[in-house]
């Protein structure tokens, strides 16, 4: 059961510079989910999040291997089981001293199961409507995503799940409500990306992401 917490309902609204995709290579097309500025919401939060100066990006799957896999998956999603979680970007602090990283990885969760087991950490949130959950060292976020043709009613059983894990070592990182809340406009924006490559038709992340932590019931 998610933890409830006596904390501030301020949002968190961030603009976001997203990558075009390219008709070019693999590299080309992967870059369109896990490339960015130095100027964009995601670099800037970044470098935020892993507490460092600059970073270096690797790309796990290309943009069509990765829409190919999530469809495929969805159309075989047994009921009230989650399907397997595809790691797509990695990006590590670009330092010789200590290590940083932040991986984003995404799967499908059935609407209809009870509270979900790994849906556990120290702040529950409200992004743009979809569920979500941080803490020191994971993100996760349940999308909506209605998929078109063939797969619309399949994505009607279905969240889009993003899950992201922040690895930390030789140095304490910030474990502060902002730090929380920054891992989790992360994820929402990564997360953007991939419901953009799927063609989700309504839209979710459309809108720069308010993250909400939710207030105590």
């Amino acid at each position: 059961m998610l933890k409830a917490l006596g904390r501030s309902t301020a949002a968190l609204t961030c603009a976001v510079l997203l990558a075009s995709c390219s008709s070019g290579d693999a590299d080309e097309k992967a870059a369109g989910l896990c490339g960015t500025t130095s100027s964009s919401e995601e670099a800037v939060l970044l470098r935020e999040v892993l507490e460092t100066e600059g970073f270096t990006t690797k790309a796990r799957k290309s943009m069509g291997e990765l829409v190919k896999k999530l469809e495929r998956d969805l159309r075989s999603m047994p009921p009230e089981k989650q399907t397997y979680y595809h790691l797509i970007c990695s990006f590590q602090a670009d330092t010789e001293t200590r290590l940083a990283r932040a991986n984003f990885s995404f799967a499908w969760a059935p609407r209809t199961a009870p509270q979900q087991p790994w849906f556990t950490g120290d702040v529950s949130y409200d992004v743009n409507g979809a569920r979500g959950v941080a803490d020191n060292a994971t993100a996760r976020l349940l999308v909506q995503c209605d998929m078109p043709g063939d797969l619309a009613t399949q994505s009607q059983k279905a969240y889009l799940s993003a899950d992201a894990y922040y690895s930390f070592m030789d140095f304490e990182p910030d474990k502060s409500q902002a730090a929380t809340d920054r891992k989790m406009a992360l994820t929402a924006l990564m997360t953007r990306r991939v419901t953009e490559a799927l063609g989700c038709g309504n839209k979710p992340l459309e809108k720069s992401p308010v993250v909400k932590p939710l207030p105590t019931p």
